[in-house]
């Protein structure tokens, strides 16, 4: 059985700078240690560009924070919706055995085979739709942990 746990809270914005701005100064008042971390990350799935910056909190619950960094499917959610809680993620030490039991159990789950970012290879996730999950977006996502300040493998974990 893969170890799973909850890792992060994701939200689409329009400016990415902008909200991790913001985002540090409420997370100074209301979680310091949160605040103090950032990672960043960028890469390319199924044509869409995107930037991301995660509020690193091991062990807890993260915040991470994303954005099209170009013209695509997330410019246009975010012109059709506006700024808004995207997905909730899930980490896995094996996603693919965790999305086939999620499969097995009748949940539906949007892709076929799992994605992930061009710049992380090891990276990969899928989602449980939104209408299946009352509003937002479930990624299951292979586990990562940070080191000097990028997302890097968990050792032992399926590449």
């Amino acid at each position: 059985m893969p170890e799973m746990r909850f890792d992060h809270v994701a939200m689409l914005v329009h400016d990415l700078d902008e909200s991790v701005a913001k985002w540090r100064t409420v997370l100074e008042v209301l979680d310091p240690a949160q605040s103090r971390e950032v990672v960043y990350g960028e890469g390319e799935e199924g044509g869409e560009r995107m930037r991301w910056a995660t509020f690193v909190n091991p062990g807890k619950t993260s915040i991470q924070l994303f954005s099209p960094a170009g013209e695509g499917f997330l410019k246009k959610v975010l012109a059709k919706r506006g700024e808004m809680v995207h997905h909730v993620a899930f980490l896995s030490s094996d996603v693919d055995a965790t999305v086939q039991e999620l499969r097995d159990r009748g949940v539906p789950i949007l892709q076929e085979q799992q994605t992930g970012p061009d710049t992380y290879p090891w990276l990969r996730w899928n989602f449980v739709p939104n209408d299946y999950s009352g509003g937002v977006l479930i990624e299951v996502a292979q586990r990562y942990q940070v080191e000097d300040g990028k997302w890097a493998p968990v050792p032992g974990d399926p590449q």
